[in-house]
Parts: structure tokens; sequence; C-alpha cells
């Protein structure tokens, strides 16, 4: 499945990269994200452990002790795992306190990291969106007859996303973009004789079903 999502995976890198455009006038946090965790997992002798005394200190001054952040490592975003991505901005969305105060502290040198509120708020945004793609893609018998339906799917879910008008502007655009790419890797599909025949047979397989 890492084929299918990564159209999408580029498409946001590559918007990640137009913070001077005039109409998208936010930088794309997930590229901060990125940043953070890989500069966190380099560093064993500092950054992991000033990342490990910030939870544990978010946890002495939790009102609630059963809200108290548990002491994890961030999740990087790796090409090699398609939902990468998704699991990335969940855990910092929910670790957005401590990794808000590490890019603050100026001795720490993670100020290129830093994430602004509306950015924050972007971040909500795509894991929202991202979820509903995780959840189409997870199967424990994935197959190449399933993979056209699942583009479908994805391409509807991408179209609507692209359209809400409560989805900030860049997100929006790099969903737009991401479908562009999409619609390339199905086009692709035509070419492939494999494909072709996992879905005859599919299709084989539905009919007989049926009768």
């Amino acid at each position: 499945m890492a084929k299918v999502t990564e159209p999408l995976r580029h498409a946001l890198y590559k918007v990640s990269l137009l913070t001077n455009s005039n109409t998208l006038t936010h930088p794309f946090s997930a590229y901060q994200l990125r940043n953070f965790a890989n500069a966190v997992k380099k560093s064993p002798t500092i950054l992991l452990p000033e990342w490990r005394k910030t939870i544990k200190q978010l946890a002495t001054d939790a009102d609630d002790p059963k809200k108290a952040l548990a002491d994890r490592i961030m999740p990087r975003d790796v090409t090699t795992r398609w939902n990468s991505t998704y699991d990335m901005l969940k855990f910092a969305k929910s670790y957005q306190d401590p990794i808000n105060q590490m890019t603050d502290s100026r001795s720490l040198k993670l100020r290129y990291c830093m994430i602004t509120e509306s950015e924050w708020e972007l971040v909500k945004q795509l894991r929202d969106i991202l979820k509903t793609v995780t959840l189409q893609f997870s199967t424990d018998t994935p197959c190449l007859a399933s993979v056209i339906p699942a583009i479908d799917k994805m391409h509807d879910k991408l179209t609507k996303a692209s359209k809400k008008k409560d989805n900030s502007p860049v997100l929006r655009a790099a969903l737009v973009m991401g479908k562009g790419l999409l619609n390339k890797y199905y086009s692709l599909t035509d070419e492939s004789e494999v494909y072709r025949i996992a879905m005859g047979s599919s299709s084989i397989s539905f009919t007989s079903a049926m009768l």
C-alpha cells in the first residue's frame, strides 16, 4: 500500500516548501515535526534526555494524573511505512505542550522546528483527514484487486476534504496536488497486465458469488 499513499506524501512535502507564496501564507507544520523527531532521535545525550525530562515535569504539574503524558518517543515519518505521517501527526498533537516547550528553548537550538498556533490547527486538520484514509487502507488481507477500489475511495475523500472551506488553504492545495499525483498512479495501472488480471479475477469471483 506504500505506493498508493506515496503521491499524497510527496504532494504534502512539496507544499511545505511553498512558504513564500502569496496565497499559501502559512508554513506547513509536518516539515518541522519531521525535523523535530529526527533531531531528538539523533541526540541521545542532549535532546532525548531533555525530552524525557520535559514530559516528566509536565506529568508532575498535571492537575489530573490520569491525563499525564506517558514517556514515549515521537514516531518518525518514514517512506517505508505508508501510515507513518498520520502516526507522527497524531502523536505530535497529543504531545503539543512538550514539543512547544523544547522548541521555545533557545539553548536547545530547535527554534527551526517551532510551530505556531495556526500551524497546530493545520496539524489537527491533516491528522483528521489522514485518519479516514488510514482506516480505509487498514486491512489484514491486502491484495492487488483491492488497490483500484481503494484508490477510488481515497480520491473521493481527498476531493471532499479539498473542498471543505474550514480546512486551511495550504491543506486544500496539498490535497489537490495529492489528487493529481494519485490520478497519475491510477492511469499507470491501465498499463499493467498484473493489475488487469487481478481486477478481472476479482470481477469473476464477485460474479460467481452472486450467482
